[in-house]
């Protein structure tokens, strides 16, 4: 099956899904998700309090996107390798949780996660032909010249110097 996506929007697409997911479930990681009633007042729990993978997923999930733009081909493999593990932790961490006392959050929370662990796949495997920043500038060092050369220029090449190419002789 052949994509119609170039490197470039697959990159773009996948670290906004990325960014939204990861900040999503940090917020959603923030809101109530569960309340016992007391004698004396309603003691409400927030996603954070209830599971801290929620917040762990998502901070991992934004530091993915951070490598990601600050990487090349192998370390983007390795960062999303390690989101994707991050996310299917927090995926079971969720399910393990009693769902009978917790309020639809907990299922949002779970949706994001799985989108997580999606494009956190997608990065780990895609991500070699994406582009870099500032890989358009990024050139070779600048051939040495040879011996020959040098003495041409008009230096000798057993003292540690830096040759003019402009005096050359020829």
């Amino acid at each position: 099956m052949k994509s119609d996506l170039s490197p470039a929007r697959k990159y773009f697409v996948t670290m906004v899904l990325q960014i939204t997911f990861g900040g999503a479930l940090l917020w959603i990681g923030s809101l109530t998700w569960s309340s016992v009633p007391g004698e004396l007042a309603t003691q409400e729990f927030i996603g954070s309090d209830v599971d801290s993978s929620v917040f762990a997923v998502g901070a991992v999930s934004l530091a993915v996107v951070i490598g990601v733009l600050a990487t090349r081909k192998w370390g983007r493999r390795i960062l999303g390798s390690l989101g994707a593990v991050s996310s299917v932790v927090g995926i079971y961490s969720l399910i393990m949780l009693d769902a009978d006392t917790l309020n639809s959050w907990w299922w949002v929370a779970i949706a994001l996660s799985v989108g997580l662990f999606v494009t956190n796949l997608v990065i780990a495997v895609f991500s070699q032909k994406w582009p870099t920043l500032g890989g358009k500038y990024s050139r070779s060092a600048p051939a040495k010249m040879n011996t020959w050369e040098l003495l041409d220029a008009g230096v000798d090449p057993t003292v540690d110097s830096t040759p003019n190419p402009s005096d050359s002789h020829d």
